[in-house]
Protein backbone atom coordinates (compact mmCIF):
# COMPACT_ATOMS: atom_id res chain seq x y z
CA UNK A 1 0.00 0.00 0.00
CA UNK A 2 1.60 3.87 -1.08
CA UNK A 3 2.66 5.55 1.63
CA UNK A 4 -0.06 8.94 1.38
CA UNK A 5 1.76 12.63 1.33
CA UNK A 6 0.43 14.35 3.92
CA UNK A 7 1.78 18.11 3.34
CA UNK A 8 -1.08 19.30 1.45
CA UNK A 9 -4.18 17.89 3.50
CA UNK A 10 -6.21 20.45 5.62
CA UNK A 11 -6.88 19.34 9.04
CA UNK A 12 -9.24 20.64 11.70
CA UNK A 13 -8.07 19.71 15.23
CA UNK A 14 -10.69 20.20 17.83
CA UNK A 15 -9.59 19.01 21.74
CA UNK A 16 -10.88 21.36 24.50
CA UNK A 17 -7.88 20.56 26.40
CA UNK A 18 -4.79 22.20 25.20
CA UNK A 19 -2.35 19.26 26.54
CA UNK A 20 -4.13 16.29 24.36
CA UNK A 21 -4.74 19.14 21.38
CA UNK A 22 -0.68 19.50 21.15
CA UNK A 23 -0.26 15.88 21.44
CA UNK A 24 -2.15 15.03 18.41
CA UNK A 25 -1.10 17.63 16.67
CA UNK A 26 2.77 16.32 17.10
CA UNK A 27 1.65 13.51 16.08
CA UNK A 28 -0.48 14.46 12.56
CA UNK A 29 3.38 16.89 12.04
CA UNK A 30 5.28 13.59 12.54
CA UNK A 31 2.55 11.92 9.98
CA UNK A 32 3.16 14.50 7.38
CA UNK A 33 0.80 17.04 7.73
CA UNK A 34 1.63 20.35 7.76
CA UNK A 35 -1.70 22.69 7.52
CA UNK A 36 -3.32 22.10 10.88
CA UNK A 37 -5.45 24.54 12.20
CA UNK A 38 -6.68 23.77 16.06
CA UNK A 39 -9.46 24.43 17.72
CA UNK A 40 -10.37 24.74 21.61
CA UNK A 41 -14.39 25.42 21.39
CA UNK A 42 -16.56 23.58 19.06
CA UNK A 43 -18.02 26.65 18.14
CA UNK A 44 -14.53 28.44 16.56
CA UNK A 45 -14.60 24.99 14.57
CA UNK A 46 -17.82 25.27 12.87
CA UNK A 47 -16.93 29.01 11.85
CA UNK A 48 -13.90 27.65 10.43
CA UNK A 49 -16.09 24.81 8.58
CA UNK A 50 -18.39 27.59 7.33
CA UNK A 51 -15.70 29.43 5.41
CA UNK A 52 -13.06 26.40 4.54
CA UNK A 53 -13.39 22.54 3.52
CA UNK A 54 -11.22 20.14 5.79
CA UNK A 55 -9.95 17.05 4.09
CA UNK A 56 -9.97 15.56 7.86
CA UNK A 57 -11.46 16.54 11.13
CA UNK A 58 -10.13 15.28 14.35
CA UNK A 59 -12.52 15.53 17.19
CA UNK A 60 -11.96 14.88 21.01
CA UNK A 61 -15.20 13.26 22.33
CA UNK A 62 -16.12 12.75 25.74
CA UNK A 63 -19.36 10.73 27.55
CA UNK A 64 -22.49 11.97 28.62
CA UNK A 65 -24.09 14.27 26.50
CA UNK A 66 -20.66 15.26 24.60
CA UNK A 67 -21.90 18.00 21.81
CA UNK A 68 -19.04 16.25 19.31
CA UNK A 69 -21.37 13.88 18.01
CA UNK A 70 -24.65 16.05 16.99
CA UNK A 71 -21.74 18.06 15.30
CA UNK A 72 -20.66 15.17 13.34
CA UNK A 73 -24.21 14.40 12.69
CA UNK A 74 -25.45 17.74 11.20
CA UNK A 75 -22.01 17.94 9.08
CA UNK A 76 -23.02 14.67 7.68
CA UNK A 77 -26.03 15.38 6.96
CA UNK A 78 -25.03 18.92 5.46
CA UNK A 79 -26.72 21.33 8.01
CA UNK A 80 -23.32 23.06 8.10
CA UNK A 81 -22.31 24.56 5.50
CA UNK A 82 -18.79 22.59 4.87
CA UNK A 83 -17.36 19.05 2.89
CA UNK A 84 -19.84 16.59 4.60
CA UNK A 85 -17.65 13.76 3.38
CA UNK A 86 -14.30 15.08 5.13
CA UNK A 87 -12.66 12.41 7.23
CA UNK A 88 -13.78 12.12 10.46
CA UNK A 89 -11.49 10.62 13.78
CA UNK A 90 -13.24 10.71 17.45
CA UNK A 91 -10.19 10.13 19.95
CA UNK A 92 -11.20 9.47 23.51
CA UNK A 93 -9.79 8.48 26.87
CA UNK A 94 -13.03 6.98 27.61
CA UNK A 95 -14.21 4.39 25.02
CA UNK A 96 -16.95 2.61 26.94
CA UNK A 97 -20.11 1.04 25.11
CA UNK A 98 -21.98 3.97 25.17
CA UNK A 99 -19.53 6.73 23.77
CA UNK A 100 -18.63 4.09 21.10
CA UNK A 101 -22.02 3.58 20.22
CA UNK A 102 -22.90 7.90 19.76
CA UNK A 103 -19.53 7.37 17.29
CA UNK A 104 -20.77 4.69 15.17
CA UNK A 105 -24.05 6.64 15.24
CA UNK A 106 -23.13 9.75 14.18
CA UNK A 107 -21.25 9.04 10.90
CA UNK A 108 -17.59 9.28 12.00
CA UNK A 109 -15.15 7.18 10.41
CA UNK A 110 -13.58 6.15 13.36
CA UNK A 111 -12.57 6.34 16.56
CA UNK A 112 -8.69 6.31 18.61
CA UNK A 113 -8.18 5.58 22.18
CA UNK A 114 -5.81 7.87 24.05
CA UNK A 115 -2.91 6.85 24.77
CA UNK A 116 -2.64 6.22 20.74
CA UNK A 117 0.68 5.94 19.12
CA UNK A 118 1.93 7.77 15.35
CA UNK A 119 2.35 4.54 13.86
CA UNK A 120 -1.48 3.41 15.34
CA UNK A 121 -2.70 6.78 13.95
CA UNK A 122 -0.80 6.71 10.58
CA UNK A 123 -2.18 2.85 10.19
CA UNK A 124 -5.98 3.95 10.13
CA UNK A 125 -5.67 7.32 8.19
CA UNK A 126 -3.88 5.06 5.41
CA UNK A 127 -6.53 3.16 5.16
CA UNK A 128 -8.83 6.01 5.21
CA UNK A 129 -6.92 7.62 2.35
CA UNK A 130 -6.49 4.32 0.19
CA UNK A 131 -10.28 2.35 1.20
CA UNK A 132 -12.65 4.51 2.54
CA UNK A 133 -15.78 2.69 3.10
CA UNK A 134 -19.18 4.18 0.63
CA UNK A 135 -22.04 6.07 2.61
CA UNK A 136 -25.04 4.68 3.32
CA UNK A 137 -28.33 6.73 4.42
CA UNK A 138 -31.00 5.98 6.53
CA UNK A 139 -33.64 7.15 8.04
CA UNK A 140 -31.59 8.63 10.86
CA UNK A 141 -28.20 7.81 9.97
CA UNK A 142 -25.52 9.40 6.86
CA UNK A 143 -22.20 8.28 6.64
CA UNK A 144 -19.56 5.37 6.58
CA UNK A 145 -21.13 1.81 5.53
CA UNK A 146 -21.37 -0.21 8.80
CA UNK A 147 -22.88 -2.73 7.21
CA UNK A 148 -21.35 -5.61 8.77
CA UNK A 149 -22.96 -4.29 12.35
CA UNK A 150 -26.29 -6.59 12.53
CA UNK A 151 -28.20 -3.51 14.24
CA UNK A 152 -27.85 -1.33 10.73
CA UNK A 153 -30.23 -2.25 7.68
CA UNK A 154 -28.80 -4.09 5.00
CA UNK A 155 -31.31 -2.63 2.07
CA UNK A 156 -29.22 1.04 2.38
CA UNK A 157 -27.99 1.78 -0.90
CA UNK A 158 -23.97 2.66 -0.80
CA UNK A 159 -22.96 5.95 -2.28
CA UNK A 160 -19.46 6.76 -3.44
CA UNK A 161 -18.57 9.88 -1.91
CA UNK A 162 -15.42 12.21 -2.38
CA UNK A 163 -12.50 11.35 -0.14
CA UNK A 164 -10.23 14.70 -0.79
CA UNK A 165 -7.91 12.84 1.39
CA UNK A 166 -7.09 10.37 -1.14
CA UNK A 167 -7.15 13.04 -3.85
CA UNK A 168 -4.72 14.92 -2.26
CA UNK A 169 -2.58 12.58 -0.10
CA UNK A 170 -2.73 9.62 -2.26
CA UNK A 171 -3.43 10.81 -5.96
CA UNK A 172 -1.21 14.10 -5.44
CA UNK A 173 -3.89 16.72 -6.60
CA UNK A 174 -3.28 20.04 -5.61
CA UNK A 175 -3.99 23.43 -5.61
CA UNK A 176 -6.74 24.49 -8.17
CA UNK A 177 -6.97 21.00 -9.34
CA UNK A 178 -7.85 19.52 -6.10
CA UNK A 179 -9.99 22.46 -5.39
CA UNK A 180 -12.13 22.14 -8.50
CA UNK A 181 -12.17 18.09 -8.62
CA UNK A 182 -13.69 18.30 -4.44
CA UNK A 183 -16.38 20.61 -5.29
CA UNK A 184 -17.80 18.80 -8.25
CA UNK A 185 -17.35 15.88 -5.57
CA UNK A 186 -19.03 17.44 -3.11
CA UNK A 187 -21.49 18.73 -5.07
CA UNK A 188 -22.23 15.54 -6.88
CA UNK A 189 -22.24 13.33 -3.26
CA UNK A 190 -24.19 16.06 -1.60
CA UNK A 191 -26.95 15.31 -4.38
CA UNK A 192 -26.56 11.65 -4.11
CA UNK A 193 -27.33 11.96 -0.33
CA UNK A 194 -29.83 14.27 -0.32
CA UNK A 195 -31.81 12.13 -2.71
CA UNK A 196 -31.35 9.04 -1.09
CA UNK A 197 -32.63 11.13 2.33
CA UNK A 198 -35.99 11.93 0.81
CA UNK A 199 -36.40 8.50 -0.49
CA UNK A 200 -36.23 7.45 2.70
CA UNK A 201 -38.06 10.02 4.74
CA UNK A 202 -41.03 9.39 2.26
CA UNK A 203 -40.85 5.66 3.00
CA UNK A 204 -40.59 6.10 6.68
CA UNK A 205 -43.92 8.54 6.15
CA UNK A 206 -45.50 4.84 4.86
CA UNK A 207 -44.55 3.14 7.50
CA UNK A 208 -45.82 5.53 10.20
CA UNK A 209 -48.84 6.22 8.28
CA UNK A 210 -49.88 2.40 7.73
CA UNK A 211 -49.36 1.92 11.88
CA UNK A 212 -52.13 4.91 11.94
CA UNK A 213 -54.45 3.31 9.88
CA UNK A 214 -54.44 -0.24 11.59
CA UNK A 215 -55.08 1.53 14.74
CA UNK A 216 -58.02 3.59 13.39
CA UNK A 217 -58.90 -0.39 12.35
CA UNK A 218 -59.20 -1.47 15.98
CA UNK A 219 -61.76 0.34 18.40
CA UNK A 220 -59.62 -0.77 21.51
CA UNK A 221 -56.58 1.28 20.03
CA UNK A 222 -56.33 5.23 20.49
CA UNK A 223 -53.89 6.18 17.54
CA UNK A 224 -50.48 7.70 18.90
CA UNK A 225 -50.49 11.48 18.56
CA UNK A 226 -46.59 11.13 18.60
CA UNK A 227 -47.17 9.76 15.23
CA UNK A 228 -49.15 12.16 13.09
CA UNK A 229 -46.44 14.42 14.45
CA UNK A 230 -43.78 12.31 13.67
CA UNK A 231 -45.25 12.20 9.57
CA UNK A 232 -45.79 16.18 10.15
CA UNK A 233 -41.91 16.26 11.12
CA UNK A 234 -40.30 13.98 8.99
CA UNK A 235 -42.25 15.82 5.63
CA UNK A 236 -41.21 19.33 6.73
CA UNK A 237 -37.57 17.84 6.56
CA UNK A 238 -38.09 16.64 3.39
CA UNK A 239 -39.67 19.79 2.39
CA UNK A 240 -36.76 21.39 2.74
CA UNK A 241 -34.77 19.13 1.16
CA UNK A 242 -37.00 19.12 -2.29
CA UNK A 243 -36.35 22.80 -2.16
CA UNK A 244 -32.87 22.21 -2.00
CA UNK A 245 -32.78 20.03 -5.45
CA UNK A 246 -35.68 21.90 -6.59
CA UNK A 247 -38.13 18.57 -7.07
CA UNK A 248 -40.91 20.88 -7.58
CA UNK A 249 -43.31 17.85 -7.41
CA UNK A 250 -42.30 16.14 -4.75
CA UNK A 251 -42.29 19.55 -2.78
CA UNK A 252 -46.25 19.51 -3.69
CA UNK A 253 -46.28 16.23 -2.54
CA UNK A 254 -44.89 17.04 1.14
CA UNK A 255 -46.71 20.20 1.28
CA UNK A 256 -50.39 17.79 0.85
CA UNK A 257 -48.87 15.38 3.33
CA UNK A 258 -48.33 17.99 5.84
CA UNK A 259 -51.87 19.48 5.06
CA UNK A 260 -53.69 16.02 5.63
CA UNK A 261 -51.29 14.93 9.03
CA UNK A 262 -52.18 18.19 10.45
CA UNK A 263 -55.72 17.87 10.34
CA UNK A 264 -55.91 14.56 11.44
CA UNK A 265 -53.98 15.44 14.62
CA UNK A 266 -57.08 17.75 14.78
CA UNK A 267 -59.25 14.18 14.56
CA UNK A 268 -60.53 14.51 11.37
CA UNK A 269 -61.40 11.44 9.22
CA UNK A 270 -58.61 9.34 10.26
CA UNK A 271 -58.78 6.07 8.50
CA UNK A 272 -59.40 7.83 5.44
CA UNK A 273 -56.69 10.28 6.01
CA UNK A 274 -54.09 7.50 7.41
CA UNK A 275 -54.82 5.56 3.62
CA UNK A 276 -54.50 8.63 1.68
CA UNK A 277 -51.04 9.23 3.86
CA UNK A 278 -50.08 5.87 2.97
CA UNK A 279 -50.91 6.50 -1.02
CA UNK A 280 -49.01 9.67 -1.15
CA UNK A 281 -46.00 8.34 0.38
CA UNK A 282 -45.55 5.29 -2.14
CA UNK A 283 -46.65 8.09 -4.64
CA UNK A 284 -43.40 9.86 -3.61
CA UNK A 285 -41.36 7.20 -3.62
CA UNK A 286 -42.03 6.73 -7.29
CA UNK A 287 -41.69 10.77 -8.22
CA UNK A 288 -38.25 10.12 -6.30
CA UNK A 289 -37.12 7.22 -8.20
CA UNK A 290 -37.78 7.45 -12.23
CA UNK A 291 -38.29 3.78 -13.72
CA UNK A 292 -40.03 2.73 -10.45
CA UNK A 293 -43.58 1.31 -9.97
CA UNK A 294 -46.36 2.43 -7.27
CA UNK A 295 -46.79 -1.80 -6.54
CA UNK A 296 -43.04 -2.50 -5.94
CA UNK A 297 -42.98 0.59 -2.68
CA UNK A 298 -46.43 -1.17 -1.44
CA UNK A 299 -44.99 -4.19 -1.21
CA UNK A 300 -41.76 -3.12 0.29
CA UNK A 301 -44.27 -1.02 2.93
CA UNK A 302 -46.69 -3.72 3.56
CA UNK A 303 -43.57 -5.79 4.49
CA UNK A 304 -41.99 -3.62 6.44
CA UNK A 305 -45.04 -3.14 8.85
CA UNK A 306 -45.48 -6.89 8.77
CA UNK A 307 -41.73 -7.46 9.87
CA UNK A 308 -42.16 -4.45 12.80
CA UNK A 309 -45.17 -6.05 14.09
CA UNK A 310 -43.71 -9.07 14.42
CA UNK A 311 -40.69 -7.63 16.86
CA UNK A 312 -43.22 -6.32 19.33
CA UNK A 313 -45.06 -3.27 18.30
CA UNK A 314 -48.78 -3.01 18.62
CA UNK A 315 -51.12 -0.78 16.37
Amino acid sequence: MQQPRYDSVSVALYDPVALNRNATRNVLYSLGFREIESYAALDDLRRAMATRDFDLVALEGASGEDPVYDFVRRVRRGDIPCNPFAVVVVTTWLPEAQLVKKVMDCGADDLLTRPFSTAMLGERLRTHAHARKGFVVTADYVGPDRRNDASRPNSAKLISVVNSLKMKAVEGKSGFEAQQAIKAGVSEGRRSVNEERMRRAAFQIGVIAGFVHQQTSQPDQVVRRADLEKIIQTARELETLSRQEDAVQALQTCETIIDVAEKSLNGEDLSQNSQILVRLSVALQVTLTPGSEAGQFRAELDETLNRIRARGRKA
